[in-house]
């Protein structure tokens, strides 16, 4: 039989163990041998420098060493030429940055900001710069 020392407060042994998250101090990792996770982003930013598949290539464009981003673009010019509107969109957008979209309220119903501060000196900054 167990003695009540080695029982939680409910009378069983769950979160006893040193390396249960309750009982981790303050910055400390449960499991200091897991992965740490990519982001898809930064796995696809480091495929994109990779040789392209053959397979997947044109057939003028095999045995060139093209990587993928090169194989892409390629792609992506091909279809704008055919008229893809999408990719058209797409590619100004990388090339000139998308357009600026206005903040504003309508007439009927004008645009409000209210801003918070915690201290009386901030307050005073944003107080001048909307009074200039």
């Amino acid at each position: 039989m167990q003695t009540n020392k080695e029982l939680n407060r409910n009378g069983n042994k769950r979160g006893m163990n040193p390396k249960s998250r309750g009982n981790l101090l303050a910055g400390q990792k449960a499991n200091n041998h897991a992965k740490k996770s990519l982001s898809i982003t930064s796995v696809m930013r480091d495929k994109l420098n990779d040789p392209a598949d053959e397979r997947w290539l044109e057939t003028e464009d095999k045995g060139k060493g093209l990587t993928w981003r090169d194989a892409i673009i390629k792609r992506m010019l091909i279809e704008a030429t055919k008229g893809n509107a999408k990719i058209c969109c797409e590619i100004l957008d990388r090339i000139d940055g998308k357009v600026m979209q206005p903040i504003g309220g309508d007439e009927d119903k004008p645009l409000y900001l209210n801003i918070q501060v915690k201290d009386k000196e901030t307050k005073q900054l944003i107080q001048e710069i909307i009074n200039e």
